[in-house]
């Protein structure tokens, strides 16, 4: 198994991990599935990115609550 980081690596007690069967992952994830579905477990949702709003001008920036910041240490 690759991994990126040695901490990523199966502990020494998980064996099934060390050389894993595709086709009893692809059972486990069905079952899974079906037990999301059965129960109403949904996965979550990506959380929705918030831009920064802001117009910048010659006095400063001015933020979307409508201060002006000129970027000046307080």
């Amino acid at each position: 198994m690759q991994v990126s980081d040695p901490i990523h690596l199966p502990c020494p007690d998980m064996a099934g991990m060390a050389n894993p069967d595709p086709k009893k992952l692809e059972r486990s994830c069905f079952l899974l599935q079906k037990l999301r579905e059965k129960h109403g477990i949904k996965k979550r949702a990506k959380a929705q990115s918030k831009p920064m709003t802001y117009t910048c001008t010659k006095a400063g920036c001015i933020e979307p609550w409508g201060t002006i910041s000129n970027g000046e240490p307080y």
